[in-house]
């Protein structure tokens, strides 16, 4: 981006310049300042070919200013220390277990909209991924120690289940 010309420039060289801003609201309602930067005419072949789209119509990149002030903020955080060593963290922590819902539990999207209804669905989503580890906890301890007794067994499940419940399920929950 070029502040003193307003334009970009793509990795082909062509410049985009500024064309118009407009407002787009989304289908919740939430609207968007776009500004609108199309491609330059050019003569030589080379460029010409970048500058338009399969259809021959001007090439146009469409910026969001609010979105990427937000990215830059993000990217700011980030990249400081406190930022990279929370980030760190959730490497170790998090992904794994979100890469195990969707590989494992075929888990790739929720289905329902609003906040209360995602987090009780990500709860049940969470509750079933733990009880999947706490059964092979069960069974791995059952086989290796066949003296041990059923009661045992059940009892150590339910501890286990009763951390989750408290570690993962929101409150709305349980709520009536």
């Amino acid at each position: 981006y070029d502040n003193a010309t307003d334009s970009f420039t793509d990795q082909h060289h062509i410049q985009f310049s500024f064309k118009q801003v407009y407002n787009r609201t989304d289908k919740y309602g939430f609207q968007r300042t776009i500004r609108k930067y199309e491609a330059n005419q050019y003569d030589d072949p080379e460029g010409y070919h970048y500058s338009i789209t399969e259809r021959g119509n001007q090439r146009s990149i469409q910026i969001n200013p609010h979105w990427e002030m937000e990215k830059r903020l993000i990217r700011v955080k980030l990249s400081s220390k406190t930022g990279a060593s929370i980030y760190a963290k959730r490497k170790i922590e998090v992904e794994p277990v979100f890469g195990n819902l969707k590989a494992n539990l075929a888990f790739k999207r929720l289905s329902v909209r609003g906040l209360e209804k995602a987090k009780n669905e990500l709860g049940i989503i969470l509750m079933a991924g733990n009880l999947k580890k706490m059964m092979k906890i069960i069974l791995s301890s059952r086989q290796q120690s066949q003296k041990s007794s059923w009661k045992n067994l059940v009892n150590k499940f339910f501890q286990l289940l009763f951390y989750s419940e408290v570690s993962f399920v929101p409150a709305t929950f349980f709520a009536e």
